[in-house]
């Protein structure tokens, strides 16, 4: 049996092998972190792991802001350049100009800024400063996905996560149970792996600057900033604005709920890394056909995962937190949904990215993104935290029929009218995962009917593995 799978592992290509390692990663680095988020709510208070919940989300906007998301014009540069080391060493020239300038500004600025984001200054500086290697980080992460570096990428990824998570029980245990004690400890991680990265990124090719790669890189981002920070609005601006309306205990509370819904991204994330490349090359190679089979393939896989998290939602929630934060579980069925067309909405999104048809690709950001922070700003202070999973549900199904939209544009004007997907299909895996979401909510209000259907669908996969399998071994072929 296991001369089988080594064999059949053998014959299976580099990108199939990177995704797979690429899904382990995922799944052990949310797995050190489903093994630590209980940990840390029961060793921090719940006004302390919404201090740090509310510290991940500006981090996630603030470095959009510092780096100007650079790392995403790597892949059209390697279309352009065949040296793929130079192009990679420029942009984290660039990268970290811009992050050791803003750095020097916090140090300025730090009681002015910590009293706009609601942090303590530490926090602002400890912000900051993780922005330096954090930029380098993903410039080169892009990189290795992008040549299937797997094996370099894996190491270094599951390095940061796991050393974080040690040293941050470590730190909070024995120094400080603060939130400071546990960003500290996950900064002095990334400074020692991102240090290393950087002498192995300029040992290779000591290109720190080159002005034309800087200018594309440049002209490709910034358009495409308010597109970038949108999302950012629509997936972590919840969190700030109860922090500011509600208080830090309602934001630990939501951050649970939000935790437990994006349990998917563990493979959403795998997937993509080799996905967004796939899609890119079976538009180059017009084999369209192929790529709305797979398309319908791995949105039905999230659907069917996300199914499964909303069935499973309380047992989630008292495992990452416990009976002080099961009030979370109401909302977690809402955010679900809303990654599911988070996920959709990028297939539209980055066909639109491939013809470079910036325009269209910040303008559905910007009006959900408004739309999301008004509806927020009503419906927070009228029904408290759990609005906001509502709202950004909306916003992200408002998103994706925006995006398609101009997706159906560029198909007029670049491919005659071809469609590259098969749209009754995502219509129907959407009506389905909306389907289950509204009959998940009323099921889970009574545990022995829940229970009984969990069994029969436990009973029923068993019958169909076959199926199961043959599904699953199509989609990774």
């Amino acid at each position: 049996m296991v001369t089988k799978i080594l064999n059949k592992y053998k014959e299976m290509s580099v990108p199939i092998k990177a995704a797979l390692w690429f899904t382990v990663c995922s799944f052990l680095q949310r797995g050190v972190s489903m093994i630590t988020t209980p940990i840390f709510t029961r060793m921090l208070s719940t006004e302390e792991y919404g201090l740090y919940s509310t510290y991940l989300s500006w981090e996630n906007v603030l470095l959009m802001v510092v780096s100007l998301c650079l790392y995403k014009s790597i892949m059209n540069l390697y279309i352009k350049y065949d040296d793929q080391e130079r192009v990679l060493s420029a942009i984290c020239g660039l990268e970290l100009l811009l992050s050791v300038i803003w750095f020097l500004i916090s140090l300025v600025l730090k009681k002015r800024l910590a009293l706009l984001l609601g942090l303590s200054s530490t926090l602002v500086v400890c912000l900051f400063m993780n922005f330096i290697f954090q930029s380098v980080f993903q410039c080169w992460s892009l990189y290795k996905r992008y040549v299937y570096d797997y094996k370099t990428l894996v190491a270094a990824t599951l390095s940061m996560t796991i050393g974080s998570a040690f040293l941050g029980i470590l730190s909070v245990l024995y120094i400080s149970s603060t939130a400071e004690s546990r960003v500290i400890s996950s900064l002095v991680v990334l400074f020692i792996i991102g240090l290393l990265i950087c002498l192995s990124i300029y040992k290779k090719n000591k290109t720190f600057y080159d002005k034309n790669i800087w200018l594309f890189s440049l002209g490709f981002c910034l358009p495409l900033m308010p597109h970038y920070l949108s999302e950012f609005v629509l997936q972590s601006s919840d969190k700030i604005m109860i922090n500011y309306m509600c208080g830090s205990a309602d934001v630990a509370i939501y951050s649970i709920a939000y935790s437990a819904g994006s349990l998917i991204t563990l493979i959403t994330s795998a997937i993509n890394s080799t996905f967004a490349p796939y899609q890119y090359q079976k538009i180059k190679e017009k084999e369209y056909d192929v790529l709305a089979k797979r398309a319908n393939q791995v949105l039905f896989f999230i659907g069917v995962m996300l199914t499964g998290i909303m069935i499973f939602s309380r047992e989630i929630v008292l495992i990452f937190g416990g009976n002080k934060y099961l009030e979370s579980v109401k909302v977690i069925i809402p955010i679900c949904i809303g990654v599911y067309f988070n996920y959709m909405f990028q297939l539209f999104a980055r066909v639109q990215e491939y013809y470079e048809r910036k325009k269209t690709v910040v303008i559905p950001s910007i009006l959900c993104a408004v739309l999301n922070l008004l509806l927020n700003y009503i419906f927070i202070q009228k029904y408290g935290y759990q609005a906001a999973a509502y709202t950004t549900f909306i916003c992200y199904m408002i998103f994706c029929i925006l995006h398609y939209y101009f997706y159906r544009k560029v198909c007029k004007e670049e491919l005659r009218g071809a469609d590259l997907y098969d749209i009754k299909g995502l219509l129907y895996i959407s009506i389905f995962v909306i389907t289950m979401g509204f009959i998940i909510s009323i099921i889970n209000q009574f545990l022995v009917i829940k229970y009984i259907v969990i069994i029969f669908m436990i009973i029923t996969l068993v019958k169909q593995r076959n199926l199961v399998l043959n599904f699953l071994n199509d989609i990774v072929r």
